[in-house]
């Protein structure tokens, strides 16, 4: 690989490595969040890794949950995305 090619790669992962724990302050109690870890930012999507599962969390700066699709990220409910990553098959109020 070139350097021209290895400056095109490194470009094209760049991402912002300052914490925004507000969308998922938004959407689950302290004790759940405390669950996961935050990784990074890309293209203003929040990604928060489940302690326990390793499974990402993706979240936009609405709160709004993601999922790697073939054709990108798309959007799901939080609540049925939060049972994927967290392992859960119960609702967020079951763990309060």
């Amino acid at each position: 690989m070139s350097s021209a090619e290895f400056g095109r790669k490194e470009a094209e992962m760049a991402f912002e490595a300052d914490a925004n724990w507000a969308p998922l302050e938004a959407n689950l109690p302290p004790k759940l969040c405390a669950e996961f870890m935050w990784m990074f930012r890309k293209d203003g999507i929040e990604y928060f890794k489940h302690v326990d599962t390793r499974a990402y969390l993706r979240l936009d700066s609405l709160g709004r949950c993601f999922v790697q699709a073939d054709d990108g990220l798309k959007e799901v409910p939080f609540e049925e995305c939060w049972q994927r990553v967290s392992g859960r098959a119960g609702g967020i109020d079951d763990c309060i």
